[in-house]
């Protein structure tokens, strides 16, 4: 089939590199004028890496992955709540920076099928193909078109004019550093708090991610101007290992955004024209399963269309991930409210739930991820 993917991130080259590789005539336009990546680290879970084995991308990003097998929840004043276990089945889970999962997967798509500085402006379909046309002039028409344009995609904008980004209530810093903590490299830390939420997480090769995140307005200004020195003064209460990574962070480098998501959506497929990743199911990063999501949708859709017709291959696609990334869209929009939690006597009850929940039981309200039905 001749397919257009729209947006050359994760979901979309994730997507380009999997139906190149099965034998579709594929094409990515960004609109961008380069493939330069902002970002820092980024969780991949086992379900993800499970459903990429069949295909070459599989060993590359395993390869340039940390191996994590916990998560630590704490207090502020460094008091434990929780564990929860992500190796239960003895699957690995990786955490990796987005600028090396990002290069990988632009290996999988040759550059001449890449075209940049395309921004699309227009639409328009018939029963069995979709006409694209872009603000520099150029037309062209397709069998399929995927949207992987992200939070605030075009093709989403025009399929649910009513489906803008949500925002989550708080504002998020991220930063990559390295630096050799006397911490546990398979665990990742987060530190809860009524000032906001800390996080540490290992990188491979002594780096280590960082994000923060406090209740804020949107568009807070004051939040707008905080840099380095700001967010030591922040989180100066906040445990040892905060301290020394915030030190160590460079002054430049920090990454500040505002957190959305989106309502979940009845449907991602509009004829011929199919949603995926963020475009689709914007979730806030609580789970961190937003690039994840983005690659298991394009394993399904991959996956489906090589093994059925085009229009049983959409509609199959649309029951499986519709159902299920709104669970995780939910799911994390009430991890997040939870973590977000100011007043002292909700913070009190939050940690002492915490604290009498078994890891198990805590594991098992994320277990649904590893049983995702990819064809």
């Amino acid at each position: 089939m001749k397919i257009a993917v729209i947006g050359a991130g994760i979901g979309g080259l994730t997507t380009a590199g999997l139906l190149y590789q099965t034998g579709h005539d594929v094409k990515v336009y960004e609109k961008r004028n380069n493939l330069d990546q902002v970002g820092s680290g980024l969780g991949i879970g086992s379900n993800v890496l499970k459903a990429l084995k069949p295909y070459k991308m599989a060993y590359a990003i395993e390869q340039e992955g940390q191996p994590l097998r916990k998560m630590e929840l704490r207090s502020n004043l460094n008091e434990f709540l929780n564990t929860l276990k992500m190796d239960q089945n003895d699957e690995e889970n990786i955490t990796i920076h987005r600028n090396v999962l990002h290069e990988i997967l632009k290996t999988h798509v040759p550059y001449e099928r890449i075209h940049l500085d395309h921004k699309l402006k227009e639409t328009k379909q018939n029963a069995d193909s979709v006409r694209l046309y872009f603000e520099n002039g150029v037309e062209e028409q397709f069998d399929l078109v995927i949207a992987a344009d992200g939070l605030n995609s075009t093709l989403r904008k025009q399929i649910y004019p009513k489906s803008t980004p949500k925002y989550a209530g708080y504002t998020c810093f991220r930063g990559v550093v390295k630096e050799s903590l006397p911490i546990d490299k398979h665990t990742a830390l987060e530190y809860w708090g009524h000032k906001g939420r800390f996080g540490i997480v290992p990188l491979k090769d002594d780096e280590i991610y960082w994000f923060c995140t406090m209740t804020a307005k949107e568009n807070d200004l004051q939040y707008k101007s905080f840099e380095k020195p700001h967010l030591q003064a922040y989180f100066n209460q906040f445990p040892e290992e905060v301290r020394k990574i915030l030190d160590a962070q460079e002054e430049t480098g920090i990454l500040h955004h505002d957190i959305y998501d989106i309502n979940p959506l009845k449907s991602f497929v509009s004829g011929r024209v199919v949603l995926l990743g963020d475009a689709a199911h914007a979730t806030t990063p609580n789970m961190g399963q937003g690039a994840g999501q983005a690659i298991e949708d394009a394993v399904t859709l991959t996956n489906l269309m090589n093994e059925k017709p085009i229009d049983a291959a959409l509609n199959r696609y649309d029951k499986l991930r519709v159902k299920h990334t709104k669970k995780v869209i939910l799911k994390s929009r009430k991890i997040g409210k939870s973590g977000q939690v100011s007043s002292t006597l909700k913070i009190k009850l939050r940690n002492k739930a915490l604290k009498t929940k078994s890891s198990k039981s805590l594991s098992k309200k994320v277990k649904f991820l590893q049983k995702a039905k990819l064809k």
